[in-house]
């Protein structure tokens, strides 16, 4: 498969509203065929619903929804009844695995044979210190996890949560890049923050002329940014950030409190 085909199948995919409760994110996408393919992603929980209508079986739907790279539900919507559905869903694999959402193909964990991430795109791997590699991400097959699904039939033993954690940070720790490299990535978009928690300060000191609002107004401002920095920015809270507009709330609000 050619990377013009692979950029063909990601031009399919259109972002959307879900309409499903519980999902924050959706993908459409429509092929020649008329053959219609939804993807739903709830960021947090690392929840997936596959949905898909085939054309040729006169639009019967199919969905699964899978958690982690785990299948937790397999159903025929037209008959409302539980199915299998991989044989299904394996003809739409590399189209599913175009959808660019790095996330979403990631908490899939390889299910169905979709790529753990966008087929045929252009992506930097870290190959030393300081020195990426540029590559296609995903492109061509390669050994991708299974499903979790019929682990306990097969014997087969996975790593826990835990030792999956201690893995993970061991990686981070051993890819780490130079703290000046994250200092700089990391400066502006944090100094934007101050910045504009001392101007909200500013402003509503003068409008109320109230420590006790003041110090409300600050630690309510720390928690926002830190809660934007893990829901949005996909980054860690910078604490130092978090406790600094915490700290001086509660100082305003103490000193308002108990002395005006």
């Amino acid at each position: 498969m050619d990377l013009n085909e692979l950029e063909t199948y990601r031009g399919w995919w259109r972002k959307q509203n879900s309409r499903i409760q519980g999902f924050n994110r959706s993908f459409l996408a429509v092929t020649p065929e008329g053959d219609t393919l939804e993807a739903d992603f709830n960021f947090h929980d690392k929840l997936v619903r596959l949905s898909i209508e085939v054309a040729n079986e006169n639009g019967k739907n199919y969905a699964a929804t899978i958690k982690n790279g785990s299948i937790i539900k397999e159903k025929d919507i037209t008959s409302g009844r539980n199915y299998p559905i991989g044989k299904k869903i394996r003809p739409f694999r590399d189209i599913f695995s175009c959808i660019p959402d790095a996330d979403l193909l990631d908490s899939l964990g390889g299910t169905y044979e979709i790529s753990l991430t966008p087929l045929g795109k252009k992506v930097e791997r870290r190959v030393g210190r300081g020195i990426y590699q540029e590559e296609e991400s995903g492109f061509g097959r390669f050994n991708l996890p299974k499903s979790t699904k019929y682990d306990s039939i097969f014997g087969i033993q996975r790593e826990t949560w835990f030792q999956r954690w201690q893995r993970k940070r061991w990686e981070r720790r051993i890819n780490r890049e130079p703290l000046w490299t994250r200092f700089k990535r990391r400066f502006w978009a944090e100094l934007h923050d101050f910045v504009l928690g001392a101007g909200m300060a500013w402003v509503v000191y003068n409008y109320y002329f109230d420590f006790v609002i003041l110090g409300l107004a600050l630690g309510a401002f720390g928690f926002i940014t830190g809660g934007l920095d893990w829901a949005f920015r996909k980054r860690n809270p910078l604490l130092l950030k978090v406790l600094s507009f915490i700290s001086l709330g509660s100082y305003f609000f103490y000193n308002g409190y108990t002395r005006f």
